[in-house]
């Protein structure tokens, strides 16, 4: 494990409310400035930025490839993955920490899209970045699928946004599929646990988790130096697939499937079954 360093030199701890539960993570900043980054071109990214030459050639760089691949999002990378899971037909699922919710619209696409969807994220720049963020995306299909393109649908109509701290959430075992993307690497291990917990109480028997987080590799690792003014706004650390594992496990999950994108690591789990008193 390694933390994403240095910290922001706007980041201010006090700006953190509730951090044992919401992360120790100035959100709200962190989604507007992440929004701005996605949306900016390489050749702008030091735009009113103050750093030296060399930081400022290597935002450019890696400014560039990854809106060349687009590492970020993967919508691409994503999909590849996700066609390999085993789902039932029209899933519920429920997305922890959610921004926009790309991840559950891609299941939907893959799986059939009469489920029900909940969102859950208290930061009100997320909520912003869901509704500005396009209603659809066009996706290239991986090669060995007869279709070269899906189109991956976001219908805010359909969709259940909870605005609100996802502990206060009640909704036991109520869906399918659950996913957080982006979340656990910024709890330590007292936290983890806690998130996992609570995760598999929104499970139905059988439910599954998808879990993500920012890989530990040099490529991932000067990103996030690069652009440590906007995005390191608080607490995150850089893992191995391993090591997601092992804290997936230690907390009686059993880890169906493992996979890697080039920021992510991806794990899929499956939560024994709660005894009815839990929860």
């Amino acid at each position: 494990m390694r933390l994403a360093l240095p910290p922001s030199r706007h980041f201010d701890p006090a700006n953190v409310e509730h951090p044992e539960q919401t992360g120790e993570v100035d959100w709200s900043r962190f989604n507007a400035n992440f929004e701005r980054l996605l949306g900016t071109s390489w050749r702008d990214v030091n735009r009113d930025v103050d750093c030296g030459l060399p930081l400022r050639l290597l935002r450019l760089a890696l400014a560039f490839q990854q809106q060349r691949r687009s590492a970020i999002l993967d919508l691409e990378g994503k999909l590849r993955v996700f066609s390999r899971l085993k789902l039932p037909p029209n899933p519920d699922i429920v997305h922890f920490g959610a921004e926009i919710g790309w991840e559950a619209a891609i299941l939907q696409a893959l799986f059939g899209d009469r489920g029900r969807v909940l969102l859950i994220d208290s930061d009100p720049m997320a909520y912003q970045r869901f509704l500005r963020a396009p209603r659809s995306s066009r996706v290239r299909v991986p090669r060995s699928r007869k279709r070269r393109w899906i189109d991956i649908h976001r219908n805010p109509e359909r969709i259940t946004y909870a605005r609100e701290d996802f502990y206060r959430v009640r909704a036991r075992g109520e869906f399918d599929v659950g996913i957080d993307w982006g979340l656990i690497e910024h709890y330590d291990d007292t936290g983890k646990e806690s998130l996992i917990s609570l995760f598999r109480t929104f499970l139905k028997p059988g439910g599954v988790q998808i879990c993500s987080c920012p890989r530990n590799r040099l490529a991932v690792r000067l990103f996030y130096r690069a652009f440590a003014d906007e995005l390191n706004l608080g607490y995150r650390e850089l893992m191995t697939i391993r090591e997601l594992s092992n804290h997936v496990e230690r907390n009686g999950c059993v880890v169906e499937a493992k996979h890697r994108l080039p920021a992510h690591n991806i794990i899929v789990y499956r939560a024994p079954e709660l005894p009815a008193d839990a929860g």
